[in-house]
C-alpha cells in the first residue's frame, strides 16, 4: 500500500499541472495582441514599379495594428490590397454585404475601389498590408458622408 502513495502523488501532481496549464492558456487566450489604443500604421516600404510593366504604379507595404473591439470607418483604396495577418482577429465587411475574416497566417485580398471597413475582435489585430497602388494617390479615401439607412 505504501508503494502506491508516491505513484498516486505523481499522478495527482501531473493532473494539477495539466489543470494549471489549461488555466493559464485560458487566461491568455483573450489577451490583446497589441498595446495600441488607436489604429497605428507604419509604412515599411514605398517604391515605384518599373514603368515597362506597371506604369503609374508603386508598391506600398505597411505594418498595421488596431486595438481590440474597434470598428473602422468606411473607406476604399486606389490599389489592389493584400493582407497578411500576424496576430488577432478582424472581420472585413464590404458594402455588398459580404465579409471575410482575417486570422494569423491567412492572406486576404481587398479589390481595387471596394468600399469596406474592419472590425477587430477582443484581441485587436496585427497585420502586414501589401498594395499595388496608383502613384500620387492617397493610401485610402474615407467616406465623408455615410449613406442614410434604408427604410
Amino acid at each position: 500500500m505504501n508503494r502506491d502513495v508516491p505513484h498516486s502523488r505523481s499522478v495527482i501532481g501531473l493532473i494539477v499541472a495539466i489543470v494549471f496549464a489549461q488555466a493559464i492558456v485560458g487566461c491568455t487566450a483573450n489577451r490583446a495582441v497589441t498595446n495600441v489604443t488607436t489604429r497605428q500604421v507604419d509604412i515599411l516600404q514605398q517604391q515605384a514599379l518599373a514603368e515597362q510593366i506597371a506604369p503609374g504604379r508603386e508598391v506600398v507595404i505597411s505594418s498595421v495594428e488596431s486595438p481590440p473591439n474597434m470598428t473602422g470607418k468606411w473607406h476604399w483604396h486606389p490599389s489592389e490590397t493584400f493582407h497578411y495577418y500576424l496576430a488577432g482577429r478582424v472581420e472585413i465587411e464590404f458594402r455588398d454585404g459580404s465579409s471575410m475574416v482575417g486570422l494569423p497566417g491567412r492572406v486576404n485580398h481587398v479589390p481595387y475601389g471596394a468600399w469596406h471597413r474592419a472590425t477587430t475582435g477582443e484581441e485587436g489585430v496585427r497585420l502586414i498590408i501589401f498594395r499595388v497602388h496608383q502613384t500620387g494617390e492617397p493610401v485610402r479615401h474615407l467616406e465623408e458622408h455615410p449613406p442614410a439607412a434604408d427604410h
